[in-house]
Order: structure tokens, then C-alpha cells, then sequence
């Protein structure tokens, strides 16, 4: 018997031949034996990862990216985070200038520069440049001038019209419901501060988009939602809001008509109100001042001692 292998593409085979004589028949007759072909343990995870490997290969790809997004997200906190502490070690420290002014001779020279303008133009501002600590929130609060630059327009939602009568009576320059919510739509009149009742809240919310920007929508948790609006009124006279915008506040805080000493006295009862807002603050790290601008509206800025 011999054994012949035949070489195949699919399967291999084996050839067996089996060659016997017969008295009447001399002719070779041939069995064919098909074998199975070996597996081995290899062969079927090869089989499997075979088609996936692109898939893989994307996924690296995916991977190499959002490790390099990580990095680079890294390196711009740690950028900001060298910058604000650099900024703030600035900032403990008293910059002495040449232009350097106590509050009433800065006072002096803004009201040189407003002359020959009307009164009722010229105001003097206060500019605080802050250092920030990281990931801080805008600080929010109020201060009780001694005399205020200009007079506040008030205006008082409230769905009842003996309460807003009585607003009105109480110094409230606009009063009332839906009348007064119609005219805030169409921007026929324009106000510094607002209250309302709280019945009065859902017809607000048509204005919530005019009045939310400017920090004028009343809202509980500021205290601007009270029944008794006019005990908010009395309570709320001579009151200024102020409110950090990025990485500075600004407030008006006097007028060019006002004496050097009542733009001074409005200088500090203004700072004091800025560090109690700091001290009743829920940040961590409280902002550090680094300037101190004292402006006016057509003069130049000046760095004070305050």
C-alpha cells in the first residue's frame, strides 16, 4: 500500500492506494480517504481579531487624540493657575507710582477736567482691578452711601393697586401690574432698582430676558420679594448695588458738584461695603485689590489710596 499526499488549496488530502490482483481483473482501483483538517488553538482567535483590527487601530487613534486634548487642557490650567498666583502676589503688594493720589486731591483734579461741562453729565467713578483666585464666582453686594450722586428711579410690581398706590406714596417712581410690565416690554421706561410682590412674580416672567441681564428681576433670595414693598422702599433709600464684572467692579459713587470731602466720605463707605461683601463671601480665597481708579466722565484715571 503507498500513500500519497495530494496538495489542495481548501482541504488537504491524502491519497491512498490500494493495488490487489485478481484472476480475471489486473486494474488498479483507488479509495480516497479525506482527512480533517487540523486546528489548532491559535487559529480561531486569529480568525476573530482579523476583522477587527481597524476597528482597533481607530480606537488607538481615538485614544493618541483624547490623551493629547488631556495634556493640552492640563497645560492651560496650569498656565492660568502660575498667572492668577502671580497676579495675586502682585497684588499684597502696594504699587507706588508717580500718579499715586490720596482720594481728595484725585478729587480735585477729576473736577478740573469736568469744567464747562453740565453737571448732570459728569459723574466720578471707582474702578477696583481684582486678583482672582481660581474657579471664583462674581461677588455681589450693597453699600449705603452717605449721599448719593443721583436720584434712584424705583419701580414695584404688584398685582393689588391699593399696594402700589401706596409705593407710589412711598417714593416709587413706577407702580402697578400688567400695565407696568407691558410698558418694561416695549421700553418705555427704564429704572435702577425694582420690587414685587410675590403674586406678582409670574407676570414677570415675560421680562425676565430685559430684566435678568441687568440685574434688575426681583428675586428672594437678594430681598427683592417681600410683601411689605414698602418697607423695602424705605429700607432700600441711599442703598447702591454693586456687582463684579470679570475680573473688575465699577460704581458710580458721586458726582463732579460734590465737595472733595463727600467724594471721599463715598470712597470709604463704599470699600468698607466691598470688604464686609468679601468677608460674607463663600469662596474659599477672598479677591485681592490690585488698583484703585478713581474716574470721571470726560477725565482721565487716577490711582488712589483707599
Amino acid at each position: 500500500m503507498i500513500i500519497r499526499p495530494q496538495l489542495s488549496r481548501a482541504v488537504p488530502r491524502f491519497t491512498i492506494s490500494l493495488t490487489h490482483a485478481s484472476p480475471t481483473q489486473y486494474r488498479p482501483q483507488l479509495a480516497t480517504i479525506q482527512l480533517a483538517q487540523p486546528r489548532f488553538k491559535g487559529d480561531k482567535k486569529k480568525k476573530k481579531d482579523a476583522p477587527s483590527s481597524a476597528a482597533s487601530r481607530q480606537s488607538d487613534i481615538q485614544a493618541q487624540q483624547a490623551r493629547a486634548k488631556q495634556q493640552e487642557r492640563d497645560e492651560r490650567r496650569r498656565d492660568l493657575k502660575r498667572r492668577t498666583e502671580r497676579e495675586r502676589a502682585e497684588a499684597r503688594h502696594t504699587k507706588v507710582t508717580p500718579v499715586l493720589m490720596d482720594i481728595e486731591t484725585a478729587s480735585k483734579y477729576l473736577k478740573a477736567a469736568e469744567v464747562g461741562r453740565p453737571e448732570k453729565t459728569s459723574t466720578i467713578t471707582i474702578t477696583l482691578k481684582l486678583a482672582l483666585p481660581l474657579h471664583f464666582q462674581s461677588l455681589r453686594g450693597t453699600v449705603r452711601l452717605p449721599k448719593l450722586p443721583q436720584a434712584e428711579r424705583v419701580a414695584v410690581f404688584s398685582e393689588s393697586p391699593e399696594i402700589a398706590e401706596a409705593a407710589l406714596k412711598a417714593g416709587a417712581a413706577f407702580a402697578g401690574g400688567d400695565e407696568l410690565v407691558n410698558k418694561v416690554k416695549n421700553g418705555e421706561i427704564t429704572f435702577e432698582k425694582s420690587f414685587a410682590t410675590p403674586g406678582a412674580l409670574p407676570l414677570l416672567r415675560g421680562v425676565q430676558r430685559i430684566l435678568g441681564p441687568k440685574g434688575l428681576m426681583p428675586s428672594e433670595r437678594r430681598g427683592t420679594v417681600a410683601e411689605d414693598v414698602v418697607g423695602l422702599l424705605e429700607t432700600s433709600h441711599g442703598v447702591l448695588d454693586f456687582r463684579t464684572r470679570g475680573k473688575s467692579l465699577t460704581a458710580v459713587i458721586a458726582r463732579t458738584s460734590f465737595t472733595p470731602t463727600e467724594i471721599a466720605t463715598n470712597v470709604a463707605a463704599f470699600m468698607a461695603g466691598f470688604r464686609k461683601a468679601i468677608k460674607n463671601s463663600t469662596s474659599r480665597q477672598a479677591p485681592l485689590v490690585s488698583e484703585i481708579i478713581l474716574s470721571s466722565t470726560f477725565g482721565p484715571g487716577v490711582m488712589i489710596l483707599a
